[in-house]
């Protein structure tokens, strides 16, 4: 037994110290989000699908020489988009000219008709959104040289979003246009599943070169339906 039980102290003290090193990174990448949103009638729904550059910070450190735990925080710059729509409307009245000149209601001649068109309505929607999240990943390295590491990772986000919703509705009048303007600023807080792969490149001793990728699973929020980030990203780290 106590054999067993000095084998089991050498083999868990017998990682190396690479292994065991806790680190720390800085990377820079871009915010991919696609959200699901409606089309209907030719009117498209707030959306914020678009890219946005993305500074993150993470740490963490080896368990063993093949896995390890890591958080990382990443903030984005805002996601905006613009949709403007149109809704012409016209009237249509007939009028008959009788032989003495007269103008008065009748058949509908199209010769006679006479068109005309209410004021045009317009909108204008702004839709904006920020994300930041936290992820907590436990991750698994898979040695493809001396010193490249191809690491897979998975895990819980954290997800803080803050949206914001403006609307203008414009009436358009032969006098002056009647602007009405609204906006709405929503942040919510959620949770949803972060997969990823990327490579860990050792420069120096302490030095290492994190590029890599990866996937958030978005739920509803706020204005904006569920969709997913992709997030690629590359990062330089410090091992201690």
């Amino acid at each position: 037994m106590r054999q067993w039980l000095f084998c089991l102290l050498m083999l868990l003290g017998g990682t190396p110290a690479l292994a065991q090193s806790a680190y720390v990174a800085v990377g820079i990448g871009a915010d991919v989000f696609r959200a699901r949103h409606v089309d209907a009638g030719g009117f498209d729904g707030p959306s914020v699908d678009g890219e946005a550059i993305a500074l993150s910070l993470r740490a963490g450190t080896a368990v063993t020489d093949r896995w390890g735990v890591e958080m990382e925080f990443t903030r984005a710059a805002e996601i905006e988009r613009e949709v403007r729509q149109g809704f012409p409307v016209p009237l249509l009245r007939s009028y008959q000219v009788s032989a003495t000149g007269g103008v008065g209601p009748g058949v509908v001649l199209p010769a006679d008709t006479i068109r005309t068109v209410f004021p045009i309505f317009e909108s204008t929607t702004r839709v904006s959104r920020r994300n930041a999240t936290l992820d907590a990943v436990l991750w698994v390295a898979q040695p493809v040289g001396s010193r490249v590491d191809l690491v897979y990772l998975g895990g819980v986000a954290f997800t803080r979003a803050t949206e914001t919703l403006a609307f203008q509705f414009t009436q358009r009048t032969a006098l002056a246009p009647i602007v009405v303007p609204n906006s709405t600023q929503t942040t919510t807080y959620g949770t949803g599943p972060v997969a990823g792969l990327e490579a860990r490149i050792q420069l120096t001793a302490h030095v290492v070169l994190m590029p890599g990728i990866r996937v958030h699973g978005v739920s509803d929020t706020g204005n904006v339906g569920g969709g997913w980030l992709l997030r690629p990203a590359v990062a330089l780290g410090w091992r201690f």
